[in-house]
Parts: structure tokens; C-alpha cells; sequence
């Protein structure tokens, strides 16, 4: 049975090959409280082990202004921009724009001035905060496409007080040109072009167009949001900020070779989980197992996963390919099966033969590819594949009645 809070397995806990260690409470996620800096303003300190990193201001709609998601579409895993943008490792700060001024802008209207003056005040409260690492200059996260072209024009202020670089958000992209560099998303294409009149202003543009999405298709909470494009969005606002903020970096690949340490050779569940974000997931998809949040993923660890793998289990590498953001492994899953493997072969009992799985892991969740025939496991026993579009789904992160479950691309805590 598949819930919309687990995926789950029809099995008791298996007993463990090894005695596992008194059970201790899963270490929780780096965690730091937010802090109120205004009215509509929060700065929230880097949600990452290492606790510091560049400053990056997000603006973000009224919640009035955006459709707001259907109530019988299951909710997403990924969080909202604030906290998406800590776990990367950033000190942000939201700053909540008034629906009602935002309707009318021009660049001479006074509501710019009060937003221009809302990010020079948060400029100030980043710099004043210890876990900002990077005093000098600053990023700037535009989710409301309103005022996009109005702070634009804007930019040179904006470069005083700190900018070094703007994402934008907006169903077609920026008309001119802007002294800083400008990486926009948008739901229409073309790209810009630019006049003469723009000589010697910075062309550092990059434009990327989601064709089939509609304002608002990046933030978790509105109607519009589309799963896919949001998360190359996300991936390419990430390499435009290191690029122009010179952070952060981390060793992604150390980090991943940690948590698959922790979940195959030392296994530990508190310290596998202690490498995952706040809300992480894990999909077998073909046996539709695994864990969603961290509560039922430690359950899932605890009682039907890292003590269950068969004491020979080793990992034979088959590729790997690391993006800024991702890592996605493929290897063989090699074992001999002395013991029922409830999340790879539910209900297949041991029988000493010693199959070989292939297996995509996808950041922290395994994913393997759909089986294109029933694979043998042993005399009178094979495991066959599950449905495709059920596969499809579930990579894709899509929510389908069928499957009743909703899966987040949550990437090991840094």
C-alpha cells in the first residue's frame, strides 16, 4: 500500500543482520531560527552543517497575489523559496511585497523607492550578521514579476548597495538591459534583444524560457507550480549565484560518499539521516518502497532497509555524473540473499542465491530504472517490474491518485 505520507511495505520489520545499536533518536537537520528584521522582512541564517555563507535577498509576492494551489492536490515537498535557498547554504532574507501597491508601477512610483530601501536595510542586516561570510556584495531573487521591469531600472542604486547580480522571475523577460549581471526565467520566450541606447551597460543576460508554465511556476504554494522547470530554475539560479557571489561550494560527492557509508558499511539511521535535508524522501521505484519526510524515512531505515541488507552487500560503481546541485550514481547492488531484502524483493524469502540489481540513485533517493522483463531471483521467484506510468510519475516528482504519494528532490544537507 502506498500512503500519502510513506510509501510503505506490507512487512514486519526484518530481523537484522547484524544487532543494531540502541535506538536513538534521528540527529535533526541543521537548524537555525529565523529572525525577524521588519515588518515583512526575515533573515534566515544557512540551514547547512557548515552554518555560514553569502547573503541573498528573495522577494516574494503577497500570498493574495498568487492562485493558490488546489486543496486536492497533494501538497509538494519542496519548500518555499526561504528555505530552499538556507539549505543551499545561504543567509536569506524574504522580504514579503503588498499585494495592493503592486499592481501599478512605474519607475518613477514612490512603492520602488520603499522596495529599493527594503534591500538596502536588508543589505545591512546581512552584513551585520555573523553567519554571512561574504560582506561585500549580494544576490537578489525577484518572484514577482510585477516589479521586475521597475527595479530594473533601478539597478545602478541597487549595485551601490551591495547587488552583485539579480534573478528574475517573470512571464517574458526584461526589455533593456541592466548595469548588473541577469539571469531571468520567464514563461514566454523570446529572450531580449537590446538598442544601441544600451552601449555600455553590462549585456550579462542569461534568459531561459519554461514554455507551458505560467507566472508564480517556481513557488511551491501557488496553482501554477510545475515540478520540473522549477527545479532547473533552481539548478541554474544556483550556478549564476556561485558564479557572481563566489558561493557556496561544497564537496558534494564527500557528502554523498558519507551518507552511502552510514547507509551501507556503518550503518547507522541517525547518521544516514543526519546527511539528508529537512524533509528528504527514498523511492525504490520498482517495488514502490521507500520513506517521505524524515519521520517515516527513518522508519523506513530503521526497520525495513539498512539493517535488513544481507551482510556481504557491496555497491559496484557503474557511473556517476555530479551537477552543481546533484549527484546521480549508477551501480550494481551486489549481495549474497541470506536474508528477506524487504525493500529490493518484498516476500521473496532467502535463498542463498546472489542477484545482482541495478540501481540510479538520483541525490539520496534510489532509483532504479524500470526492469524491461521479470528478473530472476531464484528458483520458482521473480521479481517483476511495476507499472511504467506509475515509474514516470514518481520520477518525476508528479502526484498521481494511483500511487497516493508525492516525492521531493531533497539533496544532502551540505
Amino acid at each position: 500500500m502506498v500512503g500519502s505520507s510513506i510509501i510503505t511495505l506490507q512487512t514486519p520489520p526484518c530481523p537484522p543482520t547484524t544487532p543494531p545499536p540502541p535506538t536513538k533518536p534521528p540527529r535533526p537537520s541543521p537548524s537555525a531560527p529565523a529572525l525577524p528584521i521588519g515588518p515583512s522582512s526575515v533573515l534566515q541564517p544557512p540551514l547547512s552543517r557548515r552554518g555560514s555563507g553569502p547573503g541573498l535577498i528573495v522577494l516574494l509576492p503577497s500570498a493574495s497575489s498568487i492562485p493558490p494551489r488546489p486543496a486536492a492536490v497533494a501538497k509538494p515537498l519542496d519548500p518555499e523559496p526561504l528555505q530552499k535557498w538556507a539549505e543551499e547554504g545561504f543567509a536569506v532574507v524574504a522580504i514579503t511585497l503588498p499585494a495592493n501597491e503592486m499592481e501599478e508601477l512605474t519607475g518613477d512610483d514612490a512603492t520602488v523607492s520603499d522596495v529599493v530601501n527594503q534591500i538596502r536595510e536588508a543589505v545591512e542586516a546581512l552584513k551585520a550578521h555573523d553567519a554571512v561570510d561574504t560582506k561585500d556584495k549580494f544576490g537578489l531573487a525577484i518572484y514577482d514579476g510585477v516589479i521586475v521591469p521597475s527595479l530594473l531600472l533601478d539597478a545602478e542604486r541597487l549595485q551601490q548597495h551591495g547587488i552583485a547580480g539579480i534573478i528574475t522571475f517573470s512571464e517574458s523577460a526584461p526589455s533593456s538591459a541592466s548595469v548588473l549581471p541577469l539571469l531571468s526565467h520567464t514563461s514566454i520566450p523570446p529572450p531580449p534583444e537590446f538598442s544601441e541606447n544600451d552601449a555600455g551597460k553590462s549585456l550579462d543576460v542569461k534568459v531561459h524560457s519554461y514554455p507551458g508554465t505560467s507566472a508564480h511556476f517556481v513557488l511551491p504554494s501557488a496553482a501554477a507550480y510545475d515540478n520540473a522547470s522549477a527545479s532547473m530554475a533552481h539548478t541554474r539560479s544556483l550556478v549564476f549565484l556561485r558564479k557572481h557571489l563566489g558561493g557556496p561550494h561544497f564537496d558534494l560527492e564527500a557528502i554523498w560518499e558519507e551518507h552511502c557509508y552510514w547507509e551501507f558499511v556503518g550503518r547507522s539511521v541517525a547518521k544516514t539521516m543526519a546527511t539528508m535535508v529537512a524533509e528528504p524522501y527514498v523511492n525504490h521505484v520498482p517495488t514502490m518502497t521507500g520513506g517521505i519526510g524524515r519521520e517515516k524515512l527513518t522508519a523506513f531505515y530503521r526497520d525495513h532497509f539498512i539493517f535488513c541488507n544481507p551482510p556481504d552487500t557491496t555497491l559496484k560503481t557503474v557511473s556517476r555524473t555530479i551537477g552543481p546541485d546533484r549527484i546521480v550514481d549508477e551501480f550494481i547492488f551486489c549481495c549474497t540473499h541470506t536474508t528477506e531484502i524487504p525493500a529490493l524483493l518484498p516476500k521473496i524469502p532467502p535463498n542463498q542465491q546472489a542477484p545482482r540489481h541495478p540501481h540510479r540513485r538520483h541525490h539520496q533517493h534510489p532509483r532504479r530504472p524500470p526492469l524491461p522483463r521479470a528478473h530472476p531471483v531464484g528458483p520458482g521467484h521473480r521479481a517483476a517490474p511495476a507499472g511504467h506510468f506509475a515509474h514516470a510519475s514518481a520520477l518525476r516528482g508528479e502526484f498521481h491518485q494511483a500511487a497516493g504519494g508525492r516525492c521531493r528532490d531533497g539533496a544532502v544537507v551540505a
